[in-house]
């Protein structure tokens, strides 16, 4: 321990060093700096989707290179003109000015490794702060390609040396170390429940994420074929992997449900049968701890299928599970990080919403939620109900979650859940959130009073 110690205190001295230079920057030095990182993510995303998949086993290398081009370009391309330096803003007598934090950790997950890493960098940089990594064990190698990656980039553009590092060699003792120094100012936990739980434990403010579970009600109102393919597009997205994949499709009604479950096999969802779905229950959860068993996590379809003991066809894109109810009992319920979802039917919307509601509450308070409807009046009571942080009308639960794509929310990687999910912040997560902001007040009154 005493040796990993030493090394952690080494990063740390070093990132002070980098963190007190890099506070003296200028806005335009600042984004010189942002805006070559971005072109080292851009020529490098495929790559990095490549190493990614190769090293993890976890997800698809086409999915992965849009997801680094999310987390890295799309993200850039947010925030490339928005001010973080100095006054910032300035209204009614008060001006706003930004200040870095100063040191920061960031851990990142083995499901999104490189993109995580290089949103870290860029939305760390943005806000002049300097970044130490703790990268998950099962990803070390592509996620420290990444941040080279980034971290060369910087340093071409005039960033001060170490202002990106990580730990070499990955362990429980360095990550505990780094997120309890003294000296780190704020952590950045993306990952499972234990990563996060150990950083808010740390002792230092944490920024972290929850669990997701994302149901998805399709209202008797909905356009239901834009709903089956919105579904189809967001569950199948790197073998759904990101938090906010569709977890369980809840109908109103019991004939729609019909068609739309015809609608998802038509569209490539294989139907399970009671059988197969005892049999994937075996092999698909960790039910000491609660969590997705890590042999699933990422897997395409005929993978756990064949894990379980049965064959799909080739072009089968899903598992589509039949649920008895929406709650613990039911473990296809849970989160799944896989592409396999539960649906079920109601006999209302009163029900179908109770239904979603509770499945959030239980397995992923506060992280995001979908409806699709038409009925503006069902989409009020639904915002109104749900206890997410996100909700997506009529739109895919991946991609509209991220951000910039089907909305204007601010694209990000680190989706918080609030209170609710044992958060502090429930947006998400962008340069704007680590930055120290400063009030500076005029006095309004003369004077003259005071004599």
């Amino acid at each position: 321990m005493g040796n990993v110690t030493q090394q952690i205190d080494e990063l740390v001295a070093k990132a002070q060093k980098a963190a007190a230079i890099f506070k003296t920057y200028s806005q335009e030095q600042v984004d010189k700096i942002c805006a070559a990182m971005d072109a080292a993510s851009v020529a490098n995303e495929v790559i990095l989707g490549e190493e990614a998949v190769a090293e993890t086993g976890i997800g698809r290398a086409d999915h992965k290179a849009i997801k680094n081009h999310l987390g890295a370009h799309v993200v850039y391309e947010y925030f490339k003109d928005k001010k973080s330096v100095g006054v910032i803003k300035e209204e009614e007598g008060v001006k706003y000015i930004a200040e870095p934090f100063g040191v920061l950790a960031g851990a990142t997950p083995t499901t999104n490794p490189t993109s995580t890493t290089m949103f870290k960098s860029l939305i760390a940089l943005k806000s002049r702060n300097v970044i130490i990594f703790a990268f998950h064990p099962r990803a070390q190698k592509c996620s420290a390609h990444a941040a080279k990656l980034m971290y060369d980039a910087a340093i071409s553009a005039g960033a001060p040396t170490n202002v990106i590092q990580w730990i070499e060699e990955p362990s429980l003792e360095g990550t505990n170390a780094l997120f309890k120094h003294p000296d780190v100012k704020l952590i950045l936990a993306t990952g499972g429940n234990a990563m996060v739980k150990s950083a808010y434990s740390s002792g230092h403010p944490a920024i972290g994420v929850g669990a997701g579970n994302t149901p998805v009600f399709i209202s008797k109102s909905a356009n239901l074929s834009v709903a089956i393919n919105n579904v189809i597009l967001s569950k199948t997205f790197d073998n759904g992997t990101i938090c906010s994949s569709d977890q369980s499709v809840i109908f109103d009604d019991p004939a729609i449900a019909e068609k739309g479950i015809k609608m998802l096999v038509k569209r490539g969802a294989y139907l399970v049968n009671n059988d197969e779905k005892a049999k994937l229950e075996k092999v698909m959860f960790d039910k000491e701890r609660g969590v997705p068993a890590t042999a699933i996590v990422g897997k395409s379809p005929q993978f756990i299928a064949k894990l379980a003991g049965f064959e799909i066809p080739a072009d089968a894109k899903l598992l589509l599970v039949p649920l008895s109810c929406i709650g613990p009992e039911d473990w296809f319920s849970h989160e799944k990080l896989s592409p396999v979802l539960g649906v079920i039917s109601y006999n209302s919307t009163d029900e179908a919403i109770a239904a979603a509601k509770s499945q959030l509450l239980w397995g992923g308070a506060g992280h995001t939620s979908v409806i699709h409807a038409q009925d503006e009046a069902v989409l009020d009571r639904y915002a109104a109900e749900i206890p997410a942080n996100r909700l997506l009308l009529n739109q895919p639960a991946v991609h509209g979650s991220i951000g910039l794509i089907y909305n204007q929310l601010p694209p990000s990687l680190t989706l918080g859940c609030g209170t609710d999910g044992g958060n502090y912040l429930g947006n998400n997560i962008n340069f704007s959130d680590l930055l120290s902001i400063k009030s500076v007040a005029k006095r309004m009154v003369d004077y003259e009073r005071d004599e």
